[in-house]
């Protein structure tokens, strides 16, 4: 009985798959491709993420429709797509993305275990003559074929094929079963989320008596698909995402650059995140690395900072530690200064003007910089600067309290007096008890001294602390 009530239920599944199916056979089928595109809306986000909005207009009878919406992203999210018509227009009742796309694999996986024709050309008598095979297809990668009582393994020669299979796509499409509810010419927008399109700021801060400042956006496409995008926007921020997209193929190529100066983006508060839209029409290519431009600033003043930096311990035998002080570079990203942007996060790479000319002095990384903060830049180490930091003494209190003392000394070759930062980070609950020279409490864990440093010579201060823990 058991048995016979689940053949039952098996034979219901699939006379009601049948007739699912059966009843969308009559339906009219229509191809939406990019000459049928209106316009095409892309916002990139930091985090290898875009939102791709695709409007495309096309007169559809009234009735049950099959919607082909080719030349998509390959990695689109299917999750992600949504679809939206005129009032009492197209709506979907199922929707499938289909990314077999036609390639020599593709095509042969369709004929294993197939006759298939091979066709190579040999010399005979000083004539050249054709020469065709007929033989089964075994397996794929390697190719194995079967011709009469031969089996070879990749053979020679140009296959004929004598049908195209169906099933196979020359585009990424999206194929939705849906009905329409009128007559005549109506918009059909698309909406699905891709990985594989990131961006990114770039940054030249060029250090004369005043510098310049060049920002670019990186815009990077590895989604298997071209845009030309008649509106594009970039985000920046922290979007949160249930999962990580993950590519559904992504090529590995080489980037190929495309620099165009054009007008700077206009920005704008998107929510909790900063917006750039771009101004212009953008065609990005497959693969392709396009840059466009953010900022263009001039007359930005500027600090560099030489910086020590130390740890406290409530350990002892630190003994001496050989320092190479750190070279920063700021700058105040304010109207007043010439500047008053929000900066996306981006790498800023510094060249130094000397004698008309440019060398590239460092780079390093920051973060998302809002408007009316201070820009800082670390890249790299001087040369001319070096410095001793030394545990002096250190005395154990208690079972939980010690008091150490410490010893800072930077020397300086140059011919020009220098300014250095002597950056001390505090452990545990601490006091100071003595100190050479007055210095900072930038906040609970940290301290700092500014020591002035004489041409040809060296500086020192020292400081004793009391650390609870």
């Amino acid at each position: 009985m058991k048995r016979q009530f689940l053949n039952f239920y098996s034979v219901s599944l699939v006379t009601a798959a049948l007739v699912y199916w059966t009843s969308w056979a009559h339906a009219t089928q229509f191809q939406l491709d990019q000459g049928d595109r209106r316009s095409l809306a892309l916002t990139v986000y930091n985090n290898n993420l875009a939102v791709i909005d695709d409007r495309r207009v096309y007169e559809l009878p009234r009735g049950d429709i099959e919607l082909h919406f080719s030349d998509v992203a390959m990695t689109l999210l299917p999750p992600t797509v949504s679809l939206k018509s005129d009032d009492r227009g197209f709506t979907a009742t199922q929707q499938n993305f289909r990314f077999d796309l036609l390639n020599r694999q593709t095509l042969l996986e369709k004929f294993v275990g197939r006759k298939l024709k091979y066709s190579r050309f040999l010399l005979k008598e000083d004539a050249i003559e054709k020469v065709l095979r007929e033989g089964i297809l075994l397996s794929l990668n390697p190719e194995i074929v079967q011709f009469g009582d031969v089996i070879e393994v990749e053979p020679e020669g140009t296959i004929s094929l004598p049908y195209l299979p169906e099933g196979l796509q020359t585009s990424p499409t999206l194929v939705f079963l849906g009905k329409n509810g009128k007559t005549g010419e109506q918009e059909i927008n698309v909406r699905y989320h891709a990985s594989g399109v990131s961006w990114e700021a770039d940054y030249a801060l060029t250090l004369d008596k005043k510098a310049t400042l060049d920002g670019w956006v990186t815009l990077r496409n590895q989604s298997g698909s071209d845009f030309d995008v008649q509106d594009l926007r970039l985000v920046s921020g922290q979007l949160n995402q249930v999962t990580s997209p993950q590519p559904m193929m992504i090529q590995e190529r080489a980037f190929a650059m495309d620099s165009a100066g054009a007008p700077a983006m206009k920005q704008s508060a998107v929510g909790d995140y900063h917006a750039y839209d771009f101004p212009d029409e953008v065609i990005i290519k497959r693969n392709d690395t396009t840059q466009l431009r953010l900022i263009q600033a001039e007359g930005i003043s500027f600090q560099r900072t030489y910086k020590v930096r130390g740890v406290t311990s409530n350990y002892g035998n630190e003994g001496v530690q050989d320092v190479s002080p750190e070279v920063w570079v700021s700058f105040k990203n304010a109207r007043s200064n010439n500047l008053d942007e929000p900066m996306p996060a981006g790498t800023v790479r510094v060249y130094e003007v000397e004698d008309g000319r440019e060398t590239f002095v460092g780079e390093n990384r920051v973060g998302h910089t809002r408007s009316g903060s201070t820009v800082d830049v670390l890249i790299g180490r001087a040369f001319d600067l070096s410095a001793t930091r030394t545990q002096t003494s250190f005395r154990r209190l208690g079972e939980r309290t010690v008091q150490v003392a410490y010893e800072i000394e930077v020397s300086n070759s140059r011919k020009s007096r220098e300014t250095v930062i002597l950056e001390e980070k505090m452990t545990g609950d601490w006091a100071l008890m003595n100190q050479s020279m007055k210095g900072n409490k930038v906040d609970s864990a940290t301290y700092e001294f500014e020591l002035d440093v004489p041409a040809k010579g060296s500086a020192s201060v020292s400081y004793e602390l009391r650390i609870n823990w």
